[in-house]
């Protein structure tokens, strides 16, 4: 620990900022604040480290042992599970569970999935509106959530109709989009009805806090009530707990308050080679970026390995673990960890590594996809959504992803009129569909149109509850079809046997939010940039370094403005950098190279040099087969290069 770690350890004052280059120690100070706290007194159920994801949570309790055992405290295990230390989406989401939030809000925190909006985009649709321009009015009203702003300031005209059915439908589902939960927290946390919930610890450290939306760094800064210690770098910014981080929020900090001590970290700890190309690469993009003034730790070199092919990468990076593994096999593989850019390459890496012998734990690659339109590219949504009605038969969006499987249009009209239904008679969703059903059953008259449609659904996902109902742990899950599906096997291979269905879909959705590595040491870890926040790794190979995967390929998109450009390439930098900057000690970058381009064909006769192409003779092709333009005069066609000759006949195949 430096002095100035030190120092930050102590601190007694009221707010505090921490600022540092990659490496430099940022979140070792935020723990060994912690320690010191619960040493002098603090209650641990009193004190709140925030970090940007689960998996980082989970890394930082496992530091926060260590932290409290230097710090002279006992039973540190004990204390260091009664400290919350959890991402900022789990600290609002908690406060909006209580009984007091929900009737202030009037909403249930049940957050969509990602699969889940597509049925939620096809429901906005009825309302007439393009669904390109949809698209731009919703990605701007969370926008403006994510920026904390009331709605009554900026909903105006179509956008605020726009707003107007999100609620409707959101509410009769009981259902919240993601960017909403942080957006309703802090309008709560605001209120008089909050009060009781305001000031909830008496120590907040929040690790990254430039990753953070406004609304969640509001919501932080709300619950303190004796100290607020924030952390971070805004070069570091990467898009993972929200999807409009603000890093002004975090560079403002201290402008914006009084009496913030500012504590400035200038030591890179690590390979120095590492800290020194991660700060390189971000002062590319910005001359005035943080730079660590010394560095700390064992020189070794960065190695770059190309591979002709995407195959030979897979295969030849793998070996090369195998044999790192073979030099020194009691070493804990979960200290070895593979950057894939995307879900395909970190699926093949996974794959070759579990036929070399490994154990393998991957993260960000775990959210569901699938087309709900189609019923055989959904089965892992479809399993996924039998789940949910197992485990909570009421659940009202599972109830309304389950009646739109399969259909082109999910059946967003058939549920629009379901909705004007429920309006006019006062009623709710199960009513409607029971209605439906009953009508269906007695070959009655529709209660609104396509409602036979959906009762024939509705039917179905009855009649698979009554069956499934009994079912327990592998047998449960072989029975929805889960049990083969690649989206399914980390849950298959955790299994005891008799998990219920409530206890299975806690444990999908928990996926599905807040992923985090299995703990265990002996799995080789695989994971994408973003999830590499709050960790770090002894040796780091990143894969895939090509051109419209890192920078992705909205940076070199032609179609797109020269500021749209920018914008991606800029945050890919960040995103790499801070990614990157996680090596410890050896840091590789494994690329395939890029498919040969064909050669020019460059034309061996001219056309007419003036004229519409119209106006040529007619046209026959050249003899010379490198000829790119077919010649068009009676002329006897241009001769071909002295060098060429021509080939031989092939005697047909028998």
């Amino acid at each position: 620990m430096t002095d100035m770690m030190a120092e930050i350890a102590a601190f007694d004052g009221r707010t505090a900022k921490i600022v540092g280059p990659a490496r430099s120690g940022k979140t070792e100070a935020l723990l060994r604040r912690a320690a010191a706290a619960v040493a002098a007194g603090c209650a641990p159920e009193d004190i709140l480290i925030e970090t940007s994801t689960a998996e980082a949570a989970r890394v930082a309790r496992r530091r926060l042992v260590d932290a409290l055992a230097a710090a002279g405290v006992q039973d540190v295990e004990d204390i260091a599970g009664r400290i919350t230390v959890a991402c900022a989406q789990q600290v609002c989401l908690a406060v909006l569970e209580t009984p007091e939030a929900r009737a202030a809000t009037g909403r249930t925190p049940r957050v969509l999935a990602p699969f889940e909006y597509n049925f939620f985009l096809e429901d906005m649709k009825t309302l007439g509106t393009p669904a390109r321009r949809l698209r731009s009015e919703l990605g701007h009203i969370k926008k403006q959530w994510c920026a904390l702003a009331p709605e009554d300031d900026w909903a105006v005209g179509e956008e605020k109709d726009v707003l107007e059915l999100a609620h409707r439908l959101l509410g009769a589902t009981n259902a919240m989009l993601e960017d909403e939960v942080a957006y309703l927290c802090g309008r709560y946390l605001q209120s008089d009805a909050g009060a009781g919930a305001r000031q909830r610890f008496a120590l907040v450290l929040a690790d990254d806090f430039q990753n953070l939306s406004a609304a969640q760094q509001t919501c932080l800064c709300l619950l303190a009530r004796d100290q607020l210690i924030i952390a971070g770098n805004p070069d570091e910014t990467v898009r993972v707990a929200t999807s409009f981080p603000a890093p002004e929020g975090f560079a403002t900090f201290d402008t914006l308050r009084r009496n913030v001590t500012v504590f400035a970290l200038n030591t890179a700890f690590g390979n120095p080679n590492v800290t020194a190309f991660c700060d390189a690469v971000v002062r590319a993009g910005n001359e005035e970026a943080l730079a660590a003034d010394q560095r700390e730790g064992t020189i070794r070199d960065i190695a770059t390995v190309k591979w002709n092919t995407p195959d030979e990468e897979f295969n030849g990076l793998t070996r090369y673990l195998f044999a790192v593994n073979a030099e020194n096999p009691e070493a804990a593989q979960s200290d070895l960890c593979v950057v894939a850019p995307n879900k395909q390459w970190a699926h093949a890496f996974e794959q070759m590594l579990v036929r070399r012998g490994f154990a393998v734990s991957s993260l960000g690659f775990e959210r569901l996809a699938g087309d709900p339109r189609d019923t055989n590219r959904a089965r892992a949504l479809i399993a996924y959504t039998s789940l949910n009605l197992l485990a909570d038969p009421d659940d009202l969006f599972a109830w309304r992803a389950w009646v739109g499987f399969g259909n082109y249009l999910t059946y967003s009209d058939g549920w629009h009129f379901l909705m004007e239904w429920c309006d006019e008679h006062d009623a709710g969703i199960l009513d409607a569909l029971e209605a439906a059903a009953a009508a269906r059953t007695a070959g009655e008259a529709e209660p609104f149109p396509r409602a036979e449609r959906l009762a024939e659904r509705y039917e179905a996902g009855r009649a698979m509850i009554a069956a499934q109902a009994g079912r327990r742990g592998y047998n449960l899950l072989a029975a929805l079809g889960a049990d083969k599906l690649r989206d399914f096997a980390a849950l298959s291979a955790t299994l005891a046997g008799d998990e219920n269905a409530a206890t299975l879909y806690a444990v999908v959705r928990k996926t599905q939010f807040f992923p985090t590595h299995e703990a265990n040491v002996r799995a080789v870890r695989v994971s994408s940039y973003e999830q590499l926040c709050g960790c770090g790794y002894r040796a780091l190979y990143v894969t895939g370094c090509v051109d419209g995967f890192m920078p992705a390929r909205d940076a070199f998109e032609v179609v797109s403005t020269d500021a749209d450009r920018h914008r991606v390439r800029e945050a890919d930098r960040r995103t790499f950098a801070a990614g990157v900057a996680k090596a410890t000690g050896a840091l590789m970058f494994s690329a395939p190279l890029p498919p040969a381009q064909p050669r020019p064909r460059t034309p061996c006769c001219s056309p007419p040099s003036a004229g519409p192409r119209s106006s040529w003779p007619s046209a026959r092709r050249c003899r010379w087969p490198a000829c790119a333009w077919r010649t068009a005069s009676a002329s006897p066609p241009c001769a071909p290069p002295a060098s060429w000759k021509k080939p031989a006949p092939q005697r047909p195949s028998p």
